[in-house]
Order: structure tokens, then sequence, then C-alpha cells
């Protein structure tokens, strides 16, 4: 058995992995950003080809996206979110949450109200919300915890109108967490 090196937060390392079977191997330069001792080591990307990020990316994204339950609509709109202190954006919406685009995601688990319009209509939707996931420099996914009727009734009646969609598709209650 060898010897495992230890690796500061800080250092410049050289990394090489494959993010799932079936792709090729990942070669780049990271930086170490925390060591958890007996779990893991976090790292930041300081040297990656373009290719091999947009291939982690869709890694990333097809994990998430694969386990939504809920049907969801394209919503490109502002979203007003005062935790937040910047406007931000998103691009789809669900009746559980929605993605919101920040260089900076708040903490998983953060609470925040965010405010949106649903359509041209100015029809304004306001909820309070969680951070469920995050990904750094691009955005967090976002678990709605209260809604008003209406405003649930506005997003159901939004995503009927964009795909088929059926209030009897989801889950009775609250979204799963």
């Amino acid at each position: 058995m060898s010897e495992v090196e230890l690796l500061e937060p800080g250092i410049e390392i050289s990394v090489r992995f494959r993010p799932a079977k079936n792709l090729p191997f990942i070669n780049a330069q990271a930086r170490v950003r925390y060591v958890l001792e007996g779990v893991g080591t976090g790292v930041e990307f300081t040297n990656i080809s373009t290719e091999d990020r947009m291939r982690l990316l869709r890694v990333i994204h097809r994990h998430t996206g694969d386990r939504r339950t809920r049907p969801r609509a394209p919503l490109a709109t502002q979203v007003q979110c005062k935790e937040c202190y910047s406007l931000t954006f998103s691009r789809d919406l669900s009746l559980c949450g929605m993605f919101v685009e920040t260089k900076s995601p708040l903490p998983i688990g953060s609470p925040l109200t965010v405010r949106f319009n649903l359509n041209d209509n100015n029809q304004v939707v306001i909820a309070a919300a969680h951070v469920h996931y995050r990904l750094a420099k691009m955005g967090m996914g976002i678990l709605f915890d209260d809604l008003l009727p209406e405003h649930r009734q506005a997003i159901e009646d939004y995503l009927g109108s964009r795909h088929e969609f059926s209030p009897e598709r989801t889950a009775t209650g609250s979204c799963a967490r």
C-alpha cells in the first residue's frame, strides 16, 4: 500500500478523469479549493479545454435533468431576487421551481423570495423559495416553498399553454425535495 500525498488548499495540480464510463478522459489543470479528510478534495479548474468543459457541463446537466419529475417549459424572464443583490434571469420553469442564472449563486438551502413575470400580460408571480442546487458561475436551481393559489394556477396555465401538461401528472402536495 502506497502513501497518499496530502493536498493543501491553494496548490496547483494536474488531474485526469473520466466524467462517465462512455466518455474519454479529461486532462486539466486545477487548484485545490478544500480538503475533507477521508471524504475528498474540491478543485477548481484553472485550465481546461473548451471541448472538455462543454463535455463535463453536458454530463452535469444530464444528471440533474434526469431526476426532473415535473413538466418544464421555456420561460425567458427577468427574476427579481433581493437576496441575490442583482437582477437575474431564468430560462425555464416548472410547477415546483426554476433555474435562475447568476454568476454568484447562493448556498444550497438558502431561503429567498423571487418575483417574475409569466407572460406579456404583466402577470407577476411572487414565491418564497430555497436553493436546491447550484452550479458555480452559472446559477442555481430553486424550489418554490410557498405559492399563493392564484400564482400556482398561473404557472399551471402557463405550462399548459406551452406543452402537454396535466396537474394530475404531478404529485399531490408539495414538490419532492
